[in-house]
């Protein structure tokens, strides 16, 4: 499953959750919202289009350019720290040390999965099974991921303001979104074996019910995931 892939690449103890102080506030606010503006169309309706799309995602052939971050250096340290920012200060440090090694972790998944690397589809796919997964104290199989993958990319595809905006903004909304995905998956499978205090918990749900309406705006209330996908 999606969740035990993550395990494989964790090779040690995860992130301590215990260093995420909560917070309600999305944790980066300057994303496109809504993500997926047509996402009650084909891409979101957990069905799939025709042409065998079912399988877009899968295999290290590089799918169509424009979900793939080029003509931009990596930054992950720079944005690592942007993100820990909405943190208190004393946190901060450790926050960024999480989401570095959470970024870490999640390109490990794209090999082990045999996705492609630069694509935005991934990070926004981690982002959105990650919150989801905190929100809803579950775990998500592989095959769903994929699917998942599938879809979130068809829908950047139709996405105009995806398409618009520039390469450096791309690949900040890669790693981002991969970033705090990977947390939150790190820290629900890690609530297994450390429980947290209600508080923390309450927070670690409220920062994933506001991360997915960021990039889902509305329509983030009704999202659900299940064997055939994401459905809105």
């Amino acid at each position: 499953m999606f969740s035990a892939a993550i395990i494989c690449t964790l090779g040690c103890a995860p992130p301590a959750v215990a260093q995420y102080v909560g917070t309600t506030a999305p944790l980066f606010p300057t994303i496109m919202v809504p993500m997926f503006p047509g996402g009650n169309t084909t891409p979101f309706s957990g069905q799939s289009s025709g042409g065998g799309s079912s399988r877009a995602g899968t295999g290290r052939t590089a799918p169509a350019a424009t979900t793939i971050v080029a003509g931009s250096r990596p930054q992950i340290d720079i944005n690592a720290a942007e993100l820990a920012t909405h943190f208190s200060p004393d946190a901060r440090a450790k926050m960024k040390a999480s989401y570095l090694q959470s970024f870490d972790m999640f390109q490990k998944l794209q090999r082990k999965l045999d996705l492609p690397d630069n694509d935005v589809a991934n990070g926004v796919s981690a982002y959105i099974a990650g919150n989801y997964m905190v929100l809803h104290g579950i775990e998500i199989d592989d095959p769903v991921f994929l699917k998942l993958v599938s879809q979130v990319r068809r829908g950047l595809l139709q996405n105009r303001g995806f398409q618009r905006i520039p390469a450096a903004q791309k690949r900040k909304l890669y790693e981002q979104t991969a970033m705090v995905g990977m947390f939150m998956a790190i820290t629900q499978l890690s609530l297994k074996t450390t429980p947290q205090d209600p508080k923390v918990l309450g927070n670690l749900r409220d920062s994933a019910r506001a991360n997915l309406k960021l990039i889902l705006g509305e329509r983030a209330s009704g999202l659900r995931i299940d064997g055939e996908g994401m459905h809105l």
